[in-house]
């Protein structure tokens, strides 16, 4: 190899091996640091990309899941009051029972009828009441009740319709009269095909909400899996393996050493040129 004064070949190869060196002892700084193995466009554009699309269909889950949960919470409280009213129902009829059996004097069924009385206004009442963040869930003022559940625009495949749920629950809407009573044996004899009614009636309302609910609790777990399964590909694409880059990052320490000193020497050749004048 000769020795020259003018250019110092090896230095300037040297050097661009520290400054790669340093580049690489940065970056997986920055890795560590981080806990990302993406933290710009330049360290990987494709890796970028792919990741902050599956960021957004990470938030788009947790919106739906919120959705789905929110809608799981109105059916149980409409489920929930519903079962008040059938066991007022079931009450209803025991008394209606009670005072069509012929023992009973007109009085002592004017004392049962006014428990039923009551009864029927409580009904009424929770129908009136029974309510999920300022929507009355009973009272037949929700026509259209559908779920956004998933964050496509098809209709069949990201919304579920629970509008079934939500009928109306006063009395009349449940087949008994305005001046139902059971204050003589044929108005308890009535009542009590009129209970039987309503009672159906609550059931299949029932059985309808128990349908959703169950659909919506599919629903959330089917949503967790796809998040896991996300939340698995964006950890692939972005985070450090902290394994992996603590041995790069050893690694890039020693080739800097190892550049800086041979800079050292390498800048001392060209001095080598004056013993030889």
């Amino acid at each position: 190899m000769s020795i020259v004064v003018n250019t110092n070949t090896t230095s300037l190869m040297v050097q661009r091996n520290l400054s790669k060196a340093t580049s690489s002892l940065a970056t997986s700084m920055q890795r560590l640091s981080t806990g990302m193995k993406i933290n710009n466009a330049g360290d990987d554009a494709a890796g970028l990309a792919l990741s902050e699309k599956i960021n957004g269909q990470l938030s788009s889950s947790d919106v739906c899941k919120n959705n789905a949960q929110t809608g799981l919470n109105m059916l149980s409280i409409a489920d929930g009051d519903l079962d008040v009213i059938n066991q007022n129902l079931q009450r209803i009829k025991d008394l209606a029972v009670q005072s069509a059996n012929g023992v009973y004097s007109d009085e002592e069924r004017l004392s049962m009828d006014q428990e039923v009385q009551l009864r029927l206004e409580e009904i009424n009442r929770i129908a009136d009441s029974s309510s999920f963040s300022d929507m009355n869930l009973l009272d037949g003022s929700i026509a259209d009740m559908v779920l956004q559940i998933g964050a496509g625009s098809d209709i069949d495949q990201n919304t579920i319709d629970i509008s079934g749920a939500f009928q109306e629950a006063h009395v009349s809407s449940l087949g008994i009269q305005a001046d139902a009573s059971i204050s003589t044996v044929d108005a308890a004899r009535t009542m009590i095909d009129a209970i039987d009614e309503a009672v159906n009636n609550i059931s299949s309302r029932r059985s309808i909400i128990g349908a959703s609910m169950n659909r919506l609790d599919s629903t959330i777990d089917r949503i967790d899996i796809r998040k896991e399964n996300l939340q698995s590909t964006y950890s692939t694409i972005r985070d450090t393996d902290i394994a992996a880059e603590s041995s790069e990052l050893t690694k890039q320490q020693i080739l800097q050493q190892s550049a800086a000193t041979l800079l050292q020497q390498a800048n001392q050749t060209p001095s080598l040129a004056l013993t030889l004048i």
